[in-house]
Order: C-alpha cells, then sequence, then structure tokens
C-alpha cells in the first residue's frame, strides 16, 4: 500500500465517521438512565448532542402498567423536558424520538425508578 493510498484511505474513513456522529444521540438524563431517585423529579430531562427540531421531538413517559404520566414537552436547543408532576414510587419507561437540526432522526428509550 503506497503512503499516499493510506493517506487517502483514512481521511475517506475519519469523514465517515464524523458523518455517522452527527445523528442527535442521547447524552444524559436526569434522573440518569437505569437510576433510582428518592423522590418525584417533576420532570424528566432528556440532553441530546445536537440542537434538536421542537416540532418534530417528542416524548413519553409510562408506569410499568402503561399508563402515561408525562403532562407535556418542551424542547429548547438540544435539552427535551417532559412534565410529570408527582411519581408514585415504582418503575418507569422513557420512549423519545428526535430529529436533529441537520434533518437527522433518532429514538431510544430507558427506565428510571422512583424509590419508597
Amino acid at each position: 500500500m503506497t503512503k499516499l493510498f493510506a493517506i487517502a484511505l483514512t481521511a475517506v474513513l475519519l469523514a465517515a465517521a464524523t458523518a455517522a456522529d452527527a445523528h442527535a444521540q442521547l447524552d444524559h438524563s436526569v434522573p440518569a438512565v437505569g437510576s433510582t431517585v428518592a423522590a418525584s423529579p417533576g420532570k424528566v430531562m432528556l440532553y441530546f448532542t445536537e440542537r434538536l427540531e421542537p416540532k418534530f421531538s417528542g416524548g413519553e413517559v409510562r408506569k410499568a402498567s402503561g399508563a402515561r404520566v408525562d403532562q407535556g414537552k418542551s424542547v429548547s436547543g438540544n435539552v427535551m423536558s417532559l412534565s410529570v408532576g408527582s411519581l408514585s414510587p415504582g418503575t418507569y419507561g422513557v420512549t423519545w424520538h428526535v430529529l436533529s437540526v441537520d434533518t437527522h432522526k433518532t429514538q431510544g428509550s430507558f427506565s428510571f425508578s422512583v424509590g419508597k
């Protein structure tokens, strides 16, 4: 392999990796993914790696029984907030779908628990 070919191949691979990283991924949440909190958080905050399109991004919070408990969303920049009010002890599932400002769609889910 020539040195020029190796440099060109490296450049192509780096460009492909950068393009793949352009999607908005969940960076972290409050409550944290898989965590147990002592009391109801009032809101579930989702922090993403890219700015979001508010109109095309959303999420849900559901009890273990499947009943939806979120009461509305707010999206600003790369943060989505889902209001949940006062949650009783138990495990809750969060699902989300977002459209980043560069038009890439991503989705995911996680759970957290409220302690007794």
